[in-house]
């Protein structure tokens, strides 16, 4: 083991890690709430300025609530209750985990950055809607321009003045945002079959290649092709087409278009009567990878799809869709006539934080779409999006590879990379500001290339929104799934990237200490791994791409998968909080995950298992499926921090080969 204390260090890696440490100590509360007496102090200075705010309208109006009412013993009885209440409350919360703490690299949660959590406590006393600019003017002025700064720092255009120009904005989570991007598809993908409906209708003919070469008289048209438009090419369909109409057929025969054509659509059948009429062409499905998020099945489901029509491609040995087997499975859906809604990427699984080969994903598109196959990309960055801020300077341009490695020793490779500047090219991006960008939990982000996708999803209110032709996204309520949304949310992050940017030197100096973080207990494992070598087989079963690092773990001489899950949920147990019992009983808490074999190729399940010091799976009797990893998030900002002379990554390493040796006695 080489730990990394002073003792250890350069003189120049101590000044850098106390220069990173420095950096970020005004953002948190801290492991200790040693910034307690700055939170104090600006929640009572902002609450104050609130009070005054509400005294200072209409002043003459007499206060409803009276001194005497106040001096009352029914007021008394119930101040009194709910102050016990309260009590109770943090009573019951101190046996929460203490995510803020660096001894916790378990599940993807960890200190709050202190200026959103703030700016989310004040804005709750204003409660603002943000379903509306009506109701939440201010705040969802803020959670617009959040969603151009994540255009920006995607690769997206925001210059409205461009075509296509990118919008975002703010959900309840990661799983909201990724329903939010198969819902615009739907919308998208079927809408030029129910345009060939409307004009074969109404008996009105439509010459697309007047406008462009791109197209042709759109009763030309098959299904297949109808299914398998860009979005791009969609909008130009929606915007030119009601625009040829009135020149050619007049303005009665154009509002008895608009009638028709939402009369057609699978919105207003649902998918059995569309179908039914539209009996040649097949539902299309949605290709995932085999570690997507449980929310897509739910997704598929919800949205009436079905989930028999998501499609799982198997890994690679590095826990990345295979590239191969999905272009397997294009090339089959393409030979059977079965669209393509989407197919999603994941920009750092859950399980793994490994990065998909979105570049691949959007390369074989191309080669795709020259065989009349077309399909939507969608990027699940849930937890890996904010790692986007290391990719860009000051100015939301594209760095260097050269540039990024300089600060690092792995991240990234040239192929994640790759994946990164490929963001700029796909459809939609799913980001968690709850996860990686430190806030508290309940703030999702939904970010889509072509804002004029929303003129699909128009759901007219009239007691809330008016009626325009360009989208108002001061109306953001009829352009998404949620309603009432809070307002705070949009504050929090909005303080949160004024304060800390999304940028290389800004907020990606926070990311960088995170990646330093695994990328010296990915080092640290390997020490461990020869110290003991004769007596637990402990292995890294794939190089991380990002901040979170799994674990396996095999008593030495044992080739029996079930024996080696059974050792390591034993020693899981020394690593996970008991409700029941006192949090500081527990030195270090992690999580754990399984690798689930069938998700990989034949190939792949073979080279693990030999890694692994295993019989191969297909010439085992056992009826294990599933191989158990410690898994380990270390987006701790403190993690580095020195504490009796080593840090906690070295502490834990010490406290980990310490159950090891114990646990393998049994065994």
């Amino acid at each position: 083991m080489k730990p990394l204390s002073n003792e250890t260090k350069t003189e120049d890696e101590n000044q850098t890690l106390e220069n990173n440490l420095e950096f970020l100590s005004p953002y948190f509360l801290g492991a200790y709430a040693e910034n307690n007496d700055i939170l104090e102090k600006l929640l009572l200075e902002f609450v104050r300025d609130h009070i005054y705010w509400r005294r200072n309208y209409h002043p003459e109006d007499k206060p409803p609530i009276t001194p005497k009412m106040m001096n009352s013993e029914s007021y008394q009885n119930s101040m009194s209750k709910i102050r016990e209440e309260l009590h109770s409350l943090t009573a019951k919360l101190k046996r929460s985990v203490p995510f803020y703490n660096p001894r916790y690299i378990g599940h993807m949660s960890s200190d709050l950055m202190m200026p959103a959590l703030l700016a989310q406590l004040i804005t709750c006393f204003y409660n603002p809607n943000n379903i509306t600019g009506e109701s939440g003017a201010v705040t969802l002025e803020m959670e617009l321009e959040v969603g151009q700064q994540f255009s920006r720092m995607f690769g997206f255009n925001t210059d409205p003045t461009k075509t296509p120009c990118a919008w975002g904005h703010l959900t309840s989570g990661g799983t909201n945002a990724n329903y939010e991007s198969l819902w615009n598809f739907r919308a998208a993908k079927l809408y030029p079959v129910a345009i060939k409906n409307t004009l074969k209708k109404l008996n009105l003919e439509i010459d697309l290649s007047e406008q462009s070469d791109d197209y042709k008289n759109f009763n030309d048209y098959s299904l297949w092709e109808l299914a398998n438009f860009s979005i791009d090419q969609v909008i130009e369909m929606l915007i030119a087409i009601p625009s040829l109409i009135n020149v050619k057929y007049g303005e009665e025969k154009l509002h008895e278009y608009k009638i028709e054509v939402d009369k057609n659509r699978i919105e207003y059948l649902g998918q059995a009567l569309f179908y039914a009429e539209n009996w040649q062409l097949k539902p299309p499905v949605v290709i995932v990878p085999a570690t997507a998020h449980y929310s897509w099945e739910k997704a598929m489901r919800v949205l009436g799809f079905g989930s028999s029509s998501l499609i799982k491609v198997p890994l690679n040995s590095a826990m990345r869709m295979d590239e191969n087997e999905l272009k397997r499975i294009l090339c089959n859906l393409k030979s059977q006539n079965v669209p393509v809604l989407a197919v999603v990427g994941v920009l750092g699984t859950t399980e793994y934080g490994t990065i998909d080969p979105i570049d691949s994903i959007v390369k074989l598109r191309k080669e795709c779409i020259k065989e009349g196959l077309n399909y939507y990309i969608h990027v699940d960055a849930a937890w890996g999006g904010y790692l986007t801020s290391l990719f860009r300077d000051e100015n939301d341009q594209l760095l260097p590879l050269s540039e990024i490695k300089q600060h690092l020793n792995y991240f990234p490779s040239e192929k994640i990379y790759n994946c990164f500047v490929a963001l700029s090219e796909v459809d939609s991006v799913t980001i968690d500001p709850h996860k990686q960008g430190y806030l508290p939990f309940g703030t999702g982000g939904f970010i889509a290339r072509n804002r004029d996708i929303v003129r699909l999803l128009s759901t007219d209110a009239d007691y809330v929104f008016s009626q325009t032709e360009e989208p108002d996204f001061m109306q953001i309520g009829q352009y998404i799934l949620e309603g009432s949304k809070p307002g705070s949310n949009a504050a929090a992050v909005y303080v949160a990237h004024a304060v800390l940017p999304l940028n290389s030197e800004s907020f990606g100096r926070v990311i960088r200490q995170t990646v330093r973080s695994a990328e010296y207990f990915f080092d640290q494992l390997k020490e461990l791994k020869k110290k003991l070598k004769d007596k637990v087989c402990l292995t890294v079963p794939f190089d991380p791409d990002s901040n979170l690092v799994t674990i396996a773990i095999n008593p030495d001489g044992n080739q029996n998968l079930a024996v080696m899950n059974e050792f390591a949920e034993t020693v899981y147990k020394e690593l996970t909080h008991d409700p029941k019992a006192p949090i500081q009983t527990k030195d270090f808490l992690g999580s754990k995950t399984q690798l689930s074999i069938k998700n990989l190729t034949k190939d792949e399940q073979s080279e693990l298992f030999k890694k692994l010091h295993l019989f191969d799976k297909n010439s085992s009797t056992e009826r294990d499926d599933k191989i158990f990893l410690l898994r380990h998030t270390l987006m701790n900002p403190w993690l580095s921090a020195e504490n009796d002379g080593l840090n906690y990554i070295d502490q834990y390493c010490i406290y980990l080969e310490k159950i090891l040796l114990e646990t393998v006695k049994k065994y």
